[in-house]
């Protein structure tokens, strides 16, 4: 068993009774799809203003492999672009392509003064390394938060000019729901990845919540996923968390989506957390809708800082 973290005295033990003398609810249900709606609108709006000042939103994106998610995902951005009024292209190059040609197609996007936004699609073929890649993408222009520079930014807490779509998409979802604000409350983020876990780890805490970050060489996932107000997974795992894991009333999100026997499935047993939490979000439908919409107001952000 792993030894129990060392909590001020009584801490532990309040934790849970309050858990003990917590009533199931049915949870409500974040939905995703009308968050994004609703973001979408506002995104309309922004971008037909630009419009009309001379300014075209276009997004850039570089695709290397073939991928199947990374295709689905690509066209489906397409879509919601053309739904704002935001142009989406795909640069695509061959799956063996080497570095030095994936900066050049990075770099020749950041020249294009027609191109606000630049993103590389992850993940990569297993010969190369974001590492190694990342920093050709001009700062002004990462929409997905990937050039050192802004994660750096982020992990300072200031200065960032783009939070990652996913990670963003996190923080809009919490936004409404009966957690927030986060300040005092317990946290615990599931996964530790830089493209995910990490960043989000580092907005809870700017938002003053007291964070535990779990990931897969962690001895246990308890005492601590039971003692969270707020649980954030992100692992691949389908299915690693289920209702008994977790404490009544506490509010979930899913970012995990695995495809099994055809079905998109979470890293949350959905239909036993259901039972359980406070407030959950299904998959799909959850973090998927918005972190589109995360990454297009990007766009619009580093669209608005052109100069006709």
């Amino acid at each position: 068993m792993a030894p129990q973290p060392n909590f001020p005295p009584n801490v532990f033990q309040g934790c849970l009774l309050e858990q003990t003398n917590a009533r199931a609810v049915a949870a409500r249900i974040i939905d995703g799809r009308a968050i994004a709606a609703e973001l979408r609108a506002d995104l309309s709006t922004r971008s037909s203003a630009l419009c009309k000042a001379g300014i075209h939103p276009r997004l850039q994106i570089v695709l290397v492999g073939e991928d199947d998610a990374s295709r689905a995902y690509v066209r489906n951005l397409q879509k919601s672009g053309d739904r704002v009024g935001i142009q989406v292209t795909i640069d695509e190059l061959a799956e063996n392509s080497m570095a030095a040609d994936v900066r050049a197609h990075l770099e020749r996007a950041g020249a294009d003064p027609a191109v606000h936004g630049v993103m590389l699609q992850q993940p990569l073929p297993a010969h190369l390394s974001i590492r190694s890649i990342a920093d050709a993408i001009p700062a002004h222009k990462d929409v997905d938060g990937t050039h050192p520079t802004n994660q750096g930014h982020l992990a300072f807490g200031q200065g960032t000019e783009f939070v990652p779509a996913t990670p963003a998409a996190v923080m809009l979802l919490l936004e409404r729901s009966p957690a927030w604000p986060l300040a005092g409350r317990r946290a615990v983020m599931i996964g530790r990845s830089v493209v995910v876990g990490l960043p989000v780890a580092t907005l809870l805490l700017a938002h003053d919540a007291t964070v535990t970050v779990l990931h897969k060489e962690s001895a246990d996932l308890q005492p601590y996923v039971r003692l969270a107000e707020v649980v954030v997974v992100a692992t691949g795992v389908p299915g690693l968390i289920d209702g008994s894991m977790i404490a009544p009333g506490s509010t979930i999100v899913d970012v995990g989506t695995t495809l099994v026997n055809g079905a998109l499935k979470g890293d949350v047993d959905f239909d036993s957390a259901v039972k359980v939490a406070g407030a959950i979000t299904p998959v799909p439908g959850g973090v998927g809708p918005v972190t589109n919409v995360a990454l297009l107001r990007n766009v619009l952000k580093a669209a608005s800082a052109t100069r006709v």
